[in-house]
């Protein structure tokens, strides 16, 4: 066997292990699928560090995030951002742009070319540069399917009575 031959078997070999990065099998997930993504991040904003962890649970444009303290839901098209404990509720459409990235990261992992300078994937951790000089890192724990979501679990469980404060922005 030429050294040549054995060169392309090995780069072929090599090319057939490699897995595919976290972002392409987020990408690669349909619009009907529900999945499960457990993460960490660390941003850095103005020189002010901020880290969490989380975990998400997606099917198409509807989501329920839970980190931190703070739990948000998104039917696709409300998005409620609650914080049980001050029981205090934020209330958006799901189209306005106010909330950013850190409401929903998910969007922006599925728009990075849009929505930053750069990016880079390493295994399971995503660095972003975005255009108001944040750095963020994602590190994605862990990502599952799961069976099909019903509407209601992406709506808050909680009836927002004279106790909670409502700041209603739609």
């Amino acid at each position: 066997m030429s050294l040549l031959s054995i060169c392309l078997s090995w780069i072929m070999s090599a090319v057939a292990l490699q897995q595919p990065s976290v972002l392409d099998a987020l990408r690669s997930t349909s619009d009907s699928a529900s999945i499960q993504i457990d993460y960490e991040f660390t941003a850095v904003t103005s020189g002010i560090r901020s880290f969490g962890d989380g975990r998400i649970e997606l099917q198409g444009n509807s989501y329920h995030m839970n980190g931190n303290g703070i739990e948000i839901f998104c039917d696709g098209k409300t998005t409620w951002m609650l914080d049980e404990q001050a029981k205090e509720v934020i209330i958006e459409s799901a189209e306005s742009n106010s909330a950013g990235y850190l409401a929903n990261p998910v969007l922006l992992l599925m728009n990075l070319e849009e929505n930053s300078v750069s990016y880079d994937v390493e295994g399971n951790l995503i660095r972003i540069s975005l255009p108001d000089g944040t750095r963020l890192d994602v590190t994605v724990k862990g990502m599952k399917p799961l069976e099909t979501i019903k509407p209601e679990a992406f709506r808050p469980p909680v009836e927002f009575g004279s106790d909670w404060i409502v700041t209603d922005l739609r």
